[in-house]
């Protein structure tokens, strides 16, 4: 009885008192494992590439599964030379500029895209019907998250004046078939306006091309750009695209449209500095 009650005894008094000290014997009651050799490093677990970390699953949008216990885990990756942090829905590099839990960014993704119908002969002419709307839900395993809260009903407005990062992608879907020779140019165009009821102006364009020899038909094609802005409260943001054909054709017909995959299309924005 008395040897029982000494071993709790002790295993309370290091409940209590007693913390992991490495590299020296001065503890502190405020940390359960403390590293006090300046001198050394602690070597935490790594791999050669993220598709050998925990949860790694090709066959979801984030490629992680979800699991909660694992959040806070830490792994460095040899092949990116950084550490990656589990938030319970994917890894997530510690350089990143946007993420789940960037308080001061979004990733919005396309709740509604539009269809491009295309008609050539000799320069081809394609009739875009919009823009494609930026106004999808919220989803983390989507890696879709709208910190910045720049969703209204029907447009993106930003809340906050300041500089920010705005990045946007636009995946194209769709082909063309016909006597045609040449190229597609798939072009990305992001226009603000500043005040209500003003005037939307282009701030960037970025282009992609697809070559065509009779029939067009090299899968989703994607653009993409990043660029800083100086925003005041109340400026919408949208992103139009437009499609035409460079070449000699004796006449085709196209169908292409915006992909709704937020891996290929998204408009995100962080905050760099607010006024």
């Amino acid at each position: 009885m008395r040897k029982i009650t000494l071993i709790i005894s002790l295993f309370s008094q290091y409940l209590l008192y007693a913390q992991v000290g490495i590299g020296g014997n001065i503890y502190s009651t405020k940390n359960i494992v403390k590293v006090l050799d300046g001198t050394k490093g602690a070597l935490l677990s790594y791999s050669n590439n993220f598709t050998s970390f925990p949860q790694y699953n090709a066959g979801v949008t984030d490629v992680f599964n979800d699991y909660p216990n694992l959040v806070g885990g830490l792994i460095y990756n040899k092949s990116d030379d950084q550490y990656y942090k589990y938030d319970g829905y994917a890894w997530n590099p510690a350089r990143q500029i946007q993420g789940i839990y960037q308080p001061k960014g979004s990733r919005l993704g396309i709740s509604s895209g539009i269809s491009i119908p295309c008609i050539a002969f000799g320069l081809g002419i394609c009739l875009s019907t919009g823009s494609a709307v930026y106004l999808a839900p919220d989803d983390k395993s989507e890696v879709l998250v709208d910190n910045l809260t720049l969703k209204n009903t029907s447009t993106v407005t930003i809340k906050q004046a300041g500089i920010y990062d705005v990045g946007a992608a636009l995946g194209f879907t769709g082909g063309s078939l016909g006597a045609q020779v040449g190229v597609t140019e798939f072009k990305l165009t992001l226009q603000v306006r500043y005040t209500s009821g003003g005037a939307w102006e282009t701030v960037v364009t970025k282009s992609n091309y697809s070559l065509i020899f009779v029939i067009d038909t090299n899968g989703n094609k994607t653009c993409s750009f990043a660029h800083t802005l100086s925003l005041p409260v109340g400026a919408e943001l949208r992103v139009i695209p437009t499609i035409r054909t460079i070449g000699g054709s004796g006449g085709s017909l196209a169908a292409y449209g915006t992909d709704s995959n937020s891996i290929n299309s998204y408009l995100a924005a962080r905050l760099i500095k607010a006024y």
